[in-house]
């Protein structure tokens, strides 16, 4: 047996600098989604496919931070096959004075933890805030690249 087959794994380690660019990316791509009236309440609808429709909704308003909802809409397609508990649905909460967007809550869960330990009982990645976060960035991209993001303003 070699020695790296009995070496014990080492603890998941945040990278700092890694995470906050991931932050700060998505910043950037989620500010142009934003409702434009800038009131709590205020939402945009983003169809991504003929049956898949998010909606940003602005939950907080702060002089340097805001949080926004962004949920699966059930369409009428998918009302009798979807649980609510499986519609994607996440707080963001933007830092506008670092220009900073992370995820906060997804799902039934908030206030991640930098690291988990392994196994847990709520069965988190180790990892779980920066997978989260990357889960903000790959939806954006979806928004990005499906190109139909024609946002409808609702009050």
């Amino acid at each position: 047996m070699s020695a790296m087959s009995l070496a014990k794994p080492r603890r998941y380690q945040p990278y700092v600098p890694d995470f906050l660019s991931l932050c700060e990316r998505n910043y950037a791509q989620l500010r142009h989604l934003l409702p434009r009236a800038g009131q709590v309440g205020d939402a945009v609808q983003i169809q991504v496919s003929a049956l898949d429709k998010y909606e940003v909704r602005l939950q907080e308003l702060c002089k340097f931070t805001s949080t926004v909802r962004i949920e699966h809409i059930q369409t009428p397609a998918l009302s009798e096959r979807l649980s609510s508990w499986l519609r994607p649905q996440f707080d963001v909460r933007l830092y506008h004075d670092a220009r900073l967007a992370e995820v906060v809550a997804c799902q039934q869960v908030r206030q991640f933890k930098a690291v988990y330990d392994y196994p847990n009982t709520d069965m988190l990645q180790p990892d779980e805030k920066r997978q989260i976060n990357l889960l903000l960035r790959d939806w954006l991209s979806l928004c990005r690249a499906q190109g139909l993001c024609s946002a409808v303003v609702l009050l």
